[in-house]
């Protein structure tokens, strides 16, 4: 592409419509610059290895994601589907459970999730009202990073169950899917197998609550909770309210990675986020730095 563009601006110099073409393809790469690098990093990286799932393969399934995007309405990129490609497939094929999502709108993200469960063996619960958010009372939400503020409406985001389920069926896998229809905090009640995987987009703190309620006792170890509300402070908040997780859960809050500004997808900022389930300390998943301190090792002689 930069390429394309340098030649274009050789060949046409400074004819108006080259250059707003030229800057239109700028602006595609703006949009998610580091896209090409982190797929690629999926791709040729060790995700997936456990399955026996190719380069090819995932190639494939990155296309997929696209395709999925191209013809459903989708409030999330390829880009973050590949990052929560990444997380399930980085579950070793030991550990046995199925995949949550909450929140689906018309199932862009849905189908692309099935397509990875498909392919590494797990069901995928797919968790919406299909009537759109419950009343949020008019809160304002406000994008401290972004500096975007708005309102949520009753109804917004919606996806009918028949529609979802058509989508899913016609870029997905709708064999591996189970629908899960209703408000979260009375059909959340129906899952019981173990999760080794959530993604909640549900964009209301009540909303996100309801969620892990029922979502968070059912986690197997170091499974993680992503979420498409990053950038929102005040349901990031829910992941730090130790109050509340003692009340509820009995455990200390868990933090939550990518607060305000979500994990680096992009430069400017991304929506996604996420926490992770761990109850324990086990050594061997955690690596140690030349720069600290560790009591149990003899004190290191200067050369």
């Amino acid at each position: 592409m930069r390429e394309w563009i340098r030649m274009a601006k050789n060949a046409v110099g400074g004819m108006p419509f080259m250059r707003r073409m030229v800057r239109y393809e700028l602006e595609k790469l703006a949009a998610e610059p580091w896209s090409g690098a982190l797929i690629a990093d999926f791709i040729e990286g060790r995700s997936g290895e456990a399955y026996g799932i190719s380069r090819s393969e995932k190639e494939t399934m990155v296309e997929k994601f696209r395709r999925c995007n191209a013809g459903i309405p989708s409030g999330t990129s390829p880009l973050v589907h590949v990052a929560l490609a990444r997380e399930i497939m980085d579950v070793p094929p030991d550990v046995a459970g199925s995949v949550v999502e909450c929140g689906v709108w018309k199932g862009a993200s849905s189908a692309s999730l099935s397509l990875v469960c498909e392919r590494v063996g797990r069901k995928l619960w797919v968790c919406d009202s299909f009537r759109g958010l419950p009343d949020d009372g008019l809160r304002r939400h406000e994008g401290l990073h972004t500096g975007v503020y708005g309102y949520y409406k009753e109804g917004m985001f919606a996806g009918a169950l028949e529609e979802v389920r058509a989508n899913i069926a016609r870029y997905g896998c709708i064999e591996v899917c189970e629908m899960v229809e209703g408000y979260f905090a009375d059909s959340l009640k129906t899952l019981r197998d173990p999760i080794v995987f959530a993604f909640l987009d549900v964009d209301l703190v009540s909303s996100t609550r309801d969620c892990l309620r029922h979502i968070w006792p059912l986690l197997v170890e170091n499974a993680a909770v992503y979420t498409d509300d990053a950038g929102d402070l005040d349901v990031v908040k829910v992941f730090f309210d130790d109050a509340w997780w003692r009340e509820t859960f009995g455990v200390s809050a868990p933090g939550y990675v990518g607060s305000g500004c979500g994990l680096p997808l992009n430069p400017k900022c991304s929506p996604l986020g996420y926490t992770r389930k761990r109850t324990r300390f086990d050594e061997a998943q955690w690596q140690r730095a030349p720069f600290l301190y560790y009591p149990e090792e003899p004190p290191r002689t200067k050369p």
